[in-house]
C-alpha cells in the first residue's frame, strides 16, 4: 500500500470510528462538530493543499468524508478550500502564520464571508463597503448563507473599496463585538453553522488586508474555482454512498416474488447511474491535474465539471431514493438525509446557471473547448 493509500485508509478509519456515531446528531440536532474539525486538523485532512497534497488528493478527501457526512464535508470545504485557500494563495507570511496555520490544525474556525442577501453569484453588486478612517479600514455590511458563520473565530471578508464593480478587497476580521451572527435554518447540510453575518463598522488594521487593495475580484474568482473543484468531491461522495445503499436495498427487498434488483427497470437505474458517475470521476481527475499544472483554461473546465457533477449527483440520489420507495422518504433514513444534502450542489459555489454562463462566455471568445 502506497503512502497516499495509507493516508486515505487512516481517514476512513477515523470516519468509521469517530464520525459515523454522530452523523444523526449532526443532522437531527443541527449540531456543529467542532471536536471533529479539530481532529481532522490534527490528522492533516483539514486544509490538504497547505500540506503539499495535490488538488486530486483534496477532492478524494472530501469524497470520503461526504460518504459519511455531507455536513462535515461542507465544513471542511468552507474551512479549507474557501477561507483557507484565500490565505494560502494570497496571505503574507504573518497572515499564514497567525491564521492559516491554526486553521489547518483545527485550532481556529474560519469562515468565508462573500454572499449577501441581495446577491450571491453577482459579486460586483456587493453592498458591504470598507473605507479608510484614521489609518484603519472600517467595514460595514451584511453577509448571508455563511457556512460556519455561527462558530467562526475569524471571517475572511470581501468588501467593496472603490466605485467600480471590480473594486473589491479582502479583509481578515476576527470575531468580536462588531460582528453579529444570526442562525439560518437550512434544509440539508445541517450542523454547518450557516448564518447571516453583519459587520457593524468593524475596524481592520492594514496588516489584516489580504493581497492588494482593489484586487479582490481576481482573488475571489481564483478561490471560487478551487471551491468548485472541491464541492465536486462532495457530490461524488454523496452519489456513491447513495448508490451503494440503494444496491444493498435492491438486493434484499422482495416484491412479486423477486428481489427488486432482478427487475430490468431497476437494473437500468444502476447502469445509467454508474456510467454517468464514472464519467464525472474521470473528468474530475483530469480537471484536478489542470489545477496542479496551473492550466490557463482550468476555470472553464471546472465550471463544466461543477455543472455536470451537481446535476448527475442529484439525479443519482433521486433515483436511489426512488429505489427505496417509502422507506427512502421516511425521516431519519440515510438516503433521506443525503437527498436533502445533495440539493445544495446545484446552488453553492456558483449555481448551475452561473456555470453555464462561464462556459458559454468562453465559447463566444475562444470557440468550443474540447479536452485533448
Amino acid at each position: 500500500m502506497s503512502e497516499k493509500e495509507l493516508f486515505i485508509q487512516s481517514l476512513r478509519e477515523f470516519l468509521s470510528r469517530d464520525v459515523e456515531k454522530v452523523v444523526n446528531k449532526i443532522d437531527k440536532d443541527d449540531y456543529y462538530p467542532r471536536d471533529l474539525v479539530r481532529k481532522l486538523g490534527e490528522l492533516g485532512f483539514l486544509i490538504p493543499l497547505n500540506s503539499g497534497l495535490s488538488h486530486y488528493d483534496m477532492l478524494i478527501i472530501l469524497e470520503e468524508i461526504a460518504k459519511v457526512s455531507g455536513s462535515l464535508a461542507l465544513i471542511v470545504d468552507a474551512q479549507g478550500e474557501l477561507a483557507g485557500e484565500m490565505l494560502r494563495l494570497y496571505g503574507d507570511v504573518s497572515q499564514r502564520r497567525n491564521f492559516l496555520e491554526p486553521m489547518s490544525k483545527g485550532e481556529m474556525i474560519g469562515s468565508f464571508a462573500l454572499t449577501e442577501p441581495t446577491g450571491g453569484s453577482d459579486i460586483g453588486s456587493m453592498k458591504t463597503f470598507a473605507e479608510r478612517r484614521d489609518g484603519l479600514w472600517v467595514v460595514k455590511g451584511h453577509k448571508m448563507w455563511i457556512t460556519q458563520g455561527l462558530y467562526a473565530d475569524v471571517f475572511i471578508t470581501v468588501a467593496k473599496t472603490g466605485s467600480s464593480r471590480k473594486d473589491l478587497s479582502v479583509f481578515i476580521i476576527p470575531k468580536g463585538e462588531c460582528v453579529e451572527t444570526r442562525k439560518i435554518e437550512v434544509m440539508g447540510n445541517r450542523g454547518t453553522g450557516t448564518a447571516e453575518v453583519i459587520f457593524h463598522e468593524c475596524k481592520v488594521q492594514n496588516e489584516h488586508v489580504i493581497g492588494e487593495v482593489n484586487n479582490g475580484w481576481e482573488m475571489v474568482n481564483s478561490v471560487l474555482e478551487v471551491g468548485r473543484l472541491a464541492i465536486t468531491g462532495i457530490g461524488i461522495g454523496l452519489a456513491e454512498v447513495a448508490l451503494e445503499e440503494a444496491y444493498k436495498w435492491a438486493k434484499s427487498r422482495q416484491a412479486f416474488g423477486n428481489y427488486i434488483y432482478d427487475f430490468q427497470g431497476i437494473k437500468w437505474y444502476f447502469a445509467d447511474s454508474i456510467a454517468k458517475l464514472n464519467a464525472v470521476k474521470a473528468l474530475a481527475k483530469e480537471v484536478s491535474k489542470m489545477f496542479d499544472e496551473k492550466a490557463k483554461d482550468k476555470g472553464t473546465y471546472v465550471a463544466m465539471l461543477k455543472l455536470l457533477s451537481a446535476i448527475v449527483a442529484n439525479e443519482i440520489v433521486d433515483v436511489s431514493l426512488q429505489i427505496f420507495g417509502g422507506m427512502g422518504y421516511a425521516k431519519g433514513s440515510n438516503i433521506e438525509r443525503i437527498y436533502r444534502d445533495v440539493r445544495l450542489l446545484r446552488i453553492g459555489e456558483g449555481t448551475d446557471e452561473v456555470q453555464r454562463h462561464i462556459i458559454a462566455k468562453y465559447i463566444e471568445q475562444y470557440g468550443i473547448p474540447f479536452l485533448a
